[in-house]
């Protein structure tokens, strides 16, 4: 759910101002998948619930001695999308050099707190034109109950999913929200430009 706490940027481009019913179906899955826990085991990130998601799904594995953020599993809408498997890539040489930090430390807050994130955000296209797309990021744990990845659910809108151009740059996301999944959120300075 969008928290009471919510640190929001309002310069919606091209109409997305508000969470997709896709963006809400995956967080409902992942409350499935989570169960009593704080947050769902990866084990527990199949198919079964996630299947309606999977072509824009990814894993990401964060790496606190880095600073990256590296994929570690990727649905194929991603593969066709960039050309190449992004297993191992890390998400934030993808991104605006100048968001790199911030969208950094958003997917840490999201561990710590834990909470989930939404936003909408802007990408420049290899062409040089510009797409909107949807992300939903909500935390997992590898093992044990701490949390220590994030799951990212991607929705590009109005482009068929099958025309989506050649990426060149992730911008800065122009509407976004905290999700609280009942630990609260971080402050509003924390995170003050979210992933993308």
């Amino acid at each position: 759910m969008l928290s009471s706490r919510t640190d929001t940027h309002f310069a919606p481009a091209q109409g997305m101002t508000g969470r997709s019913p896709e963006s809400v179906s995956f967080e409902e899955a992942w409350e499935a998948a989570r169960g009593s826990r704080d947050v769902p085991p990866r084990s527990a990130i199949d198919l079964r619930r996630f299947a309606p998601f999977a072509r824009w799904f990814a894993i990401i594995e964060p790496d606190p001695e880095a600073v990256a953020l590296p994929f570690r599993l990727t649905g194929s809408g991603f593969r066709e999308f960039f050309g190449h498997d992004l297993t191992g890539v890390d998400y934030l040489t993808l991104t605006d050099p100048s968001i790199r930090q911030l969208a950094y430390d958003c997917v840490m807050a999201c561990l710590k707190e834990p909470c989930g994130l939404w936003q909408a955000t802007p990408a420049t296209t290899a062409e040089g034109g510009s797409i909107l797309y949807e992300y939903t990021i909500l935390p997992i744990a590898k093992a044990g109950a701490a949390a220590d990845h994030i799951v990212i659910f991607v929705n590009f809108e109005a482009k068929p999913t099958n025309d989506l151009p050649g990426l060149s740059r992730i911008e800065r996301s122009t509407v976004w929200h905290w999700l609280d999944i009942g630990f609260g959120v971080p402050p509003a300075q924390v995170g003050q430009a979210p992933l993308g």
